[in-house]
């Protein structure tokens, strides 16, 4: 049948306020218990019997030598007490008769007889054992003998290896080495050939570049006589025959320029003077510094790399501060598309390096170079 606890019973809150009252007590008053009594170390103790105590009181530390069958110390002989059974009588009855001295003497001598022949055969055992110690010593001898031959013997293949071994390892350093050298002395000989074709080819080079520049010099020189022989000539000619030839000519007609305002004075001059003229040398050095300035920005398409194009002739007109005055024109080209692309990249080098230095000397003289027609240099 199953409890029911009912709260409201006063039982029931006696009991729990007691248990809880009891409780708390403890937990209070267990801190100030007596305290328990510190525990003693403790000793081991081994029991042992009667016997084992017996046993153990046989022998002395300070004895000369370990006996085989130990027995305890007696100093002297007991007395003996003959004790008889309850009843009998304290008198024990007479002894034996004792034996003739002739049977002692008879023992003594078998004895005596015994002892010699044990004694002999223990001479006997002895010798034996000799024998068999000294025969055992010559083997052991023997056989050490011959293991420090074989260690002996096996030392000496181990030198002979490591010898063999070190004679390969010489010959093979030897070997590399030589090698070496040899492949040191090929790439020295190499290098010796290669310096002395780089420097055939260099002073070949240079060789080309100084005759080059002797034909030019000589080109030049022989240009500058053409130009002093044709201004020769020009001077030796009739300047009345040529008045004559010019007055004879109709004159040209002109109904005037035109233009915002009247201006009777001619651009960069005179009404009546005449412009500055470059003499052929100057002209010549004039055009050298404008297409070296242009070589710095040409940059010559792939498919001329081979050299074989022809170079084409530009059209270019320059302010006096060297800009351009209009765009650069081909007036020449070759007929390929390799010398079409070399115009093309001429045209844009020219266009690149505008503006350009002229110097001062050649300034009076712009008249004479604002318009250019320029065989572009490929070189």
């Amino acid at each position: 049948m199953k409890d029911h606890f009912n709260p409201s019973e006063p039982g029931f809150w006696v009991s729990g306020v007691a248990h809880a009252a009891l409780l708390t007590a403890a937990l209070i008053g267990l801190p100030f218990a007596a305290e328990f009594p510190e525990a003693q170390e403790g000793i081991p103790v081994e029991v042992i019997t009667d016997n084992q105590f017996s046993q153990i009181t046989k022998g002395e530390t300070d004895a000369k030598a370990v006996q085989p069958t130990p027995k305890p110390r007696a100093d002297k002989v007991a007395d003996k007490t003959e004790q008889n059974a309850p009843g009998e009588d304290k008198v024990n009855a007479p002894a034996p008769p004792k034996r003739p001295e002739d049977m002692k003497v008879a023992d003594e001598e078998a004895a005596a007889a015994a002892a010699a022949a044990k004694a002999q055969e223990q001479a006997k055992a002895e010798a034996a054992a000799k024998a068999a110690a000294e025969a055992k010593a010559q083997a052991e001898a023997k056989a050490e003998a011959e293991r420090k031959a074989i260690e002996k013997a096996e030392a000496e293949a181990i030198e002979k290896a490591k010898a063999a071994e070190q004679a390969k390892a010489e010959a093979e350093a030897k070997a590399k080495a030589e090698a070496k050298a040899k492949a040191e002395a090929e790439a020295k000989r190499v290098a010796e050939q290669k310096a002395k074709e780089k420097a055939e080819a260099e002073a070949k080079a240079k060789a080309e570049a100084e005759a080059k520049k002797v034909a030019e010099a000589k080109a030049k020189a022989e240009a500058e006589a053409k130009a002093r022989k044709e201004a020769q000539v020009a001077k030796k000619l009739d300047m009345g025959d040529l008045k004559q030839f010019l007055d004879n000519k109709d004159k040209n007609r002109s109904t005037g320029a035109t233009g915002s305002e009247v201006q009777k004075t001619a651009s960069l001059g005179t009404a009546t003077g005449t412009s500055a003229k470059l003499n052929p040398s100057m002209r010549d050095a004039l055009m050298g510094i404008f297409q070296e300035q242009m070589k710095r920005c040409y940059q010559a398409p792939i498919s001329a790399s081979n050299g074989d194009a022809t170079p084409p002739v530009l059209d270019i007109r320059l302010n006096q501060d060297g800009s351009l005055a209009s765009e650069p024109t081909v007036m020449r080209v070759g007929g390929s598309t390799t010398d079409r692309a070399v115009a093309d990249a001429a045209v844009r080098a020219v266009r690149r390096c505008a503006p350009y230095r002229v110097p001062t000397q050649y300034l009076q003289f712009y008249s004479d170079w604002k318009i250019l027609n320029v065989q572009f240099d490929l070189s």
